[in-house]
């Protein structure tokens, strides 16, 4: 059955905090749904935790600053502006030293 319509209600700060804790963690649009039309809310399928793996936070400082200064060149081209020479080769160096630091941290077993 295709939702298309909308309700709209509105509660206090306090309020919603209070509903989205008896919530938990269904959406709020079920748990709403399933109040209001007197239904069974199911419980819902626990979600899937994204892996993340460590790494040295001064690593990744240092390539969030490249990152950043990658993009302020983006930028710079794309509103018509000249890139140097000098530019061009640096990140072309970086290209390279970031190719063999990459294939370095990456463990044979792939």
């Amino acid at each position: 059955m295709a939702r298309t319509k909308w309700l709209k209600i509105r509660v206090s700060d306090d309020e919603i905090v209070d509903i989205k804790k008896r919530a938990g963690q269904h959406d709020m649009s079920t748990y709403a749904r399933g109040l209001i039309l007197d239904q069974p809310v199911a419980v819902p399928e626990p979600k899937t935790k994204k892996i993340v793996h460590s790494a040295d936070p001064e690593l990744v400082r240092a390539i969030n600053r490249i990152g950043i200064n990658i993009n302020q060149i983006a930028k710079q081209t794309n509103t018509g502006q000249e890139v140097g020479n000098a530019v061009l080769i640096a990140l072309l160096d970086l290209q390279t030293t970031l190719d063999k630091a990459l294939a370095s941290s990456m463990p044979d077993d792939r």
